[in-house]
């Protein structure tokens, strides 16, 4: 059982990993650009794991920002795996801590979306499906950011290129599923409406303030949708206690 886990594990997230290549290729050519050595950029794929953050850090780099600013705002954007996290805490109580704390360190957008539902139903082989998924993609998106420094580097404007759009695609086939409820779809259609309105700001600003509204605009009718129940529960009791 364990060892059709992993293999399950491998299958399910390969399509992804085919997806993400590109991306991660042209973020290692891109991160060589900004002055950082090939061995640099790939150490740098492997701790932090984060296309979208990564693209933004190199954009801000070229754009001259500040440390700190980089810092906030990737931070904010990675806020979501905090809800990817609480999403899992359940389904991995279980295991100890070195455990706990190697899913934690892999658990990226493709990652969760992939194995979610995994980890929920076969708990005795979540975590083979879960380690095999997420080193299958750790792998392959290090590989391209190594690949990417090495050869893309050598290609003037690689971002003209448009391999960056394999990210958009990705997001698309991962998030596009999952919207499913009334507070999804608005939380979905307020963010892209936001996204586009503020992509004049600077520093990729506009994609973070989207980013909050959306998730704002989301919780909002979630919360609403729960005191609507709440509140016909007690109605629909006195409608059946006078029938």
């Amino acid at each position: 059982m364990q060892k059709q886990a992993i293999i399950d594990g491998i299958k399910s997230i390969m399509p992804l990993c085919i997806g993400d290549f590109p991306f991660s290729f042209i973020v290692g050519a891109l991160s060589v650009s900004t002055g950082m050595s090939i061995w640099q950029s790939t150490a740098w794929s492997c701790i932090v794991i984060a296309g979208s953050a990564q693209m933004l850090a190199v954009n801000m780099i070229k754009a001259g920002a500040s440390i700190g600013v980089i810092v906030l705002t990737t931070l904010i954007i990675n806020l979501r795996h905090i809800l990817y996290s609480a999403s899992l805490s359940d389904k991995v109580k279980a295991y100890s801590l070195p455990q706990k704390c190697l899913i934690a360190y892999g658990l990226t957008d493709e990652v969760y979306a992939t194995t979610i539902k995994a980890m929920g139903e076969n708990k005795r082989d979540g975590l083979y499906f879960y380690l095999s998924a997420m080193l299958t993609f750790w792998f392959f998106w290090v590989l391209a950011d190594f690949l990417g420094a090495v050869i893309g580097a050598s290609f003037p404007n690689i971002e003209r290129y448009g391999l960056d759009f394999a990210m958009v695609a990705a997001f698309i086939a991962i998030v596009v599923p999952q919207i499913k409820s009334r507070a999804c779809v608005v939380a979905a259609v307020v963010a892209t409406i936001s996204g586009v309105l503020l992509v004049v700001l600077p520093y990729s600003l506009g994609i973070v303030i989207a980013s909050v509204l959306g998730v704002a605009a989301g919780l909002f009718v979630d919360l609403a949708e729960e005191k609507e129940l709440s509140l016909s529960l007690p109605l629909d009791g006195k409608v059946q206690e006078n029938e």
